[in-house]
Protein backbone atom coordinates (compact mmCIF):
# COMPACT_ATOMS: atom_id res chain seq x y z
CA UNK A 1 0.00 0.00 0.00
CA UNK A 2 2.64 2.33 0.86
CA UNK A 3 4.49 1.38 -2.38
CA UNK A 4 1.30 2.48 -4.15
CA UNK A 5 0.85 5.77 -2.41
CA UNK A 6 4.87 6.43 -3.17
CA UNK A 7 4.26 6.02 -6.76
CA UNK A 8 1.12 7.86 -7.14
CA UNK A 9 2.77 10.76 -5.21
CA UNK A 10 6.25 10.25 -7.81
CA UNK A 11 3.34 10.24 -10.38
CA UNK A 12 1.36 13.47 -9.16
CA UNK A 13 5.44 14.74 -8.72
CA UNK A 14 6.34 14.40 -12.19
CA UNK A 15 2.71 15.14 -13.24
CA UNK A 16 3.34 18.70 -11.91
CA UNK A 17 7.23 19.26 -12.96
CA UNK A 18 5.82 18.44 -16.72
CA UNK A 19 2.71 20.89 -16.09
CA UNK A 20 5.45 23.48 -14.77
CA UNK A 21 7.57 23.42 -17.69
CA UNK A 22 4.29 23.69 -20.06
CA UNK A 23 3.81 26.48 -18.11
CA UNK A 24 7.17 27.82 -18.02
CA UNK A 25 7.12 27.21 -22.16
CA UNK A 26 3.61 29.00 -22.33
CA UNK A 27 4.92 32.17 -20.56
CA UNK A 28 8.24 31.93 -22.71
CA UNK A 29 6.11 31.89 -25.82
CA UNK A 30 3.68 34.51 -24.74
CA UNK A 31 7.09 36.83 -24.00
CA UNK A 32 8.06 36.64 -27.71
CA UNK A 33 4.60 37.04 -29.29
CA UNK A 34 4.45 40.59 -27.00
CA UNK A 35 7.78 41.43 -28.17
CA UNK A 36 6.64 40.61 -32.00
CA UNK A 37 2.98 42.15 -31.44
CA UNK A 38 5.04 45.19 -30.21
CA UNK A 39 7.45 44.82 -32.79
CA UNK A 40 4.53 44.88 -35.84
CA UNK A 41 2.58 47.91 -34.12
CA UNK A 42 5.74 49.81 -34.32
CA UNK A 43 6.25 48.61 -38.19
CA UNK A 44 2.34 50.02 -38.84
CA UNK A 45 2.69 53.06 -37.28
CA UNK A 46 5.62 53.53 -39.47
CA UNK A 47 4.14 52.39 -42.21
CA UNK A 48 1.23 54.84 -41.60
CA UNK A 49 2.83 57.50 -41.22
CA UNK A 50 4.39 57.17 -44.48
CA UNK A 51 0.81 56.61 -45.82
CA UNK A 52 -0.30 59.61 -44.29
CA UNK A 53 2.81 61.57 -46.03
CA UNK A 54 1.94 60.11 -49.63
CA UNK A 55 -1.42 60.97 -48.84
CA UNK A 56 -0.46 64.59 -48.54
CA UNK A 57 2.17 64.18 -50.86
CA UNK A 58 -0.68 63.25 -53.38
CA UNK A 59 -3.28 65.82 -52.35
CA UNK A 60 -0.32 68.73 -53.11
CA UNK A 61 0.71 66.79 -56.31
CA UNK A 62 -3.21 66.95 -57.48
CA UNK A 63 -4.03 70.66 -56.31
CA UNK A 64 -0.67 71.78 -58.59
CA UNK A 65 -1.53 69.71 -61.71
CA UNK A 66 -5.08 71.31 -61.14
CA UNK A 67 -3.95 74.62 -61.22
CA UNK A 68 -1.03 73.46 -64.36
CA UNK A 69 -3.66 72.28 -66.14
CA UNK A 70 -6.32 75.65 -65.87
CA UNK A 71 -3.01 77.80 -66.77
CA UNK A 72 -2.94 75.76 -69.90
CA UNK A 73 -6.16 75.79 -70.95
CA UNK A 74 -5.95 79.84 -70.23
CA UNK A 75 -2.81 79.90 -72.22
CA UNK A 76 -4.59 78.05 -74.83
CA UNK A 77 -7.31 80.05 -74.97
CA UNK A 78 -5.18 83.16 -74.96
CA UNK A 79 -2.96 81.95 -78.04
CA UNK A 80 -5.92 81.08 -79.85
CA UNK A 81 -7.14 84.53 -79.50
CA UNK A 82 -3.88 86.01 -80.28
CA UNK A 83 -3.56 83.98 -83.94
CA UNK A 84 -7.50 85.01 -84.60
CA UNK A 85 -6.47 88.87 -84.16
CA UNK A 86 -3.74 88.04 -86.31
CA UNK A 87 -5.41 86.71 -88.84
CA UNK A 88 -7.92 89.05 -88.68
CA UNK A 89 -5.62 91.87 -88.45
CA UNK A 90 -3.65 90.56 -92.17
CA UNK A 91 -7.42 89.89 -93.86
CA UNK A 92 -8.46 93.35 -92.91
CA UNK A 93 -5.06 94.63 -93.75
CA UNK A 94 -3.67 95.01 -97.35
CA UNK A 95 -0.28 96.80 -95.87
CA UNK A 96 0.16 94.33 -93.01
CA UNK A 97 -0.75 91.18 -94.93
CA UNK A 98 1.45 92.29 -98.06
CA UNK A 99 4.77 92.67 -95.11
CA UNK A 100 3.46 89.48 -93.25
CA UNK A 101 3.98 87.41 -96.66
CA UNK A 102 7.46 88.88 -97.40
CA UNK A 103 10.82 86.94 -96.89
CA UNK A 104 13.03 88.12 -93.68
CA UNK A 105 16.24 89.46 -95.07
CA UNK A 106 19.12 86.30 -94.87
CA UNK A 107 20.99 87.83 -91.61
CA UNK A 108 17.53 87.65 -89.50
CA UNK A 109 16.98 84.28 -91.08
CA UNK A 110 21.05 83.30 -90.03
CA UNK A 111 20.54 85.02 -86.21
CA UNK A 112 17.67 82.70 -85.84
CA UNK A 113 18.76 79.60 -86.57
CA UNK A 114 19.31 77.04 -83.72
CA UNK A 115 19.90 73.60 -83.39
CA UNK A 116 16.75 70.55 -82.90
CA UNK A 117 16.74 70.02 -79.49
CA UNK A 118 14.79 66.75 -78.47
CA UNK A 119 15.57 66.98 -74.55
CA UNK A 120 15.13 69.89 -72.07
CA UNK A 121 18.58 69.76 -70.92
CA UNK A 122 19.64 69.48 -74.02
CA UNK A 123 18.26 73.32 -74.64
CA UNK A 124 19.50 74.48 -71.27
CA UNK A 125 22.84 73.71 -72.48
CA UNK A 126 22.91 75.35 -75.68
CA UNK A 127 21.49 78.65 -73.94
CA UNK A 128 24.03 78.29 -71.98
CA UNK A 129 26.81 78.24 -74.47
CA UNK A 130 28.47 80.67 -75.46
CA UNK A 131 27.13 81.63 -79.34
CA UNK A 132 29.11 83.74 -81.73
CA UNK A 133 26.52 85.64 -83.94
CA UNK A 134 26.53 84.44 -87.68
CA UNK A 135 29.21 85.47 -89.93
CA UNK A 136 27.66 87.65 -92.87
Amino acid sequence: MLKLISLLCTAALVALLFISWRLHEAHHIIGLQQQDLKSNKEKIADKNSQLIALSILTETNSQALAALTANAEKNGVLLRERLHTIEALTRENETLRNWAATKLPDDVIRLQQRPTFTRGEDYRQWLSDNHPLPAP
